[in-house]
């Protein structure tokens, strides 16, 4: 299965036999700084929730295919620990993939009180997956210690953040913790954290000796580049 990180808490997976493809949470032009419009094309789009940020189904061409190679199922949950009243419902999307078995779990913008989440019943769906996206940069979403003590209850083999800001990729989200505030507190927990020098990984091909890999967005705008380092 190939993921690409297209940037913010947006996805594409492909299956490598098939060549069917999910988009997730991809958004709408001009509703998040320092990312160009997205033109992709996909077998199928999902969306956590229709905030823009999340829900630009207008920029997704699909492609139609026979039949997925994947099973999807979902967990409805909130954006805000208020259940919902602050900013709304949320979904959390459980991709599985009928030909390797692998379980890819997608968070969207998960705000609900972690023990309001982590039932028995969703723990159930949520525990051991092969790659969690998980946001991690606080206000509108977990902060890096909600999603580190996410990650410890929900144990998944490989974490993929999303929905912060970065200083060393020169990209900018104010409102929101950085990346490497994130990967710091998890290096703290003892897990092994890294920033990526490219926006995808394939699981079919690649067996990576890391906890928790934040790739490079493949959707910046032009002219924004990684700093060089000191």
């Amino acid at each position: 299965m190939l993921i690409k990180y297209v940037g913010h808490s947006c996805f594409k997976i492909r299956d490598n036999e098939t060549g069917y493809s999910i988009v997730l949470d991809p958004f709408k032009h001009g509703s998040v700084d320092g990312y160009g419009q997205i033109v992709d094309s996909a077998s199928e789009v999902l969306c956590s929730h229709e905030h823009d940020d999340h829900h630009g189904v207008e920029h997704i061409n699909i492609e139609h295919m026979d039949e997925s190679p994947f099973e999807v199922t979902w967990i409805d949950t909130f954006h805000d620990p208020e259940k919902g009243a602050l900013r709304g419902p949320n979904r959390i999307h459980i991709i599985t993939s009928k030909r390797t078995g692998e379980k890819m779990v997608h968070y969207g913008d998960v705000g609900e009180k972690l023990d309001d989440l982590l039932t028995e019943e969703n723990l159930a769906l949520l525990k051991d997956a092969d790659v969690a996206m998980v946001p991690v940069g606080g206000v509108y979403t977990y902060n890096k210690d909600e999603a580190l003590e996410l990650i410890e209850r929900t144990s998944p083999k490989l974490v993929l953040p999303m929905h912060y800001r970065s200083e060393t990729l020169n990209f900018d989200f104010p409102h929101i913790d950085s990346i490497e505030k994130f990967l710091e507190a998890s290096q703290k927990k003892g897990l092994k954290a890294f920033i990526a020098k490219m926006f995808f990984i394939d699981t079919d091909e690649y067996k990576l000796d890391c906890d928790i890999l934040a790739l490079m967005p493949q959707n910046m705008k032009p002219g924004i580049i990684q700093k060089k380092e000191d």
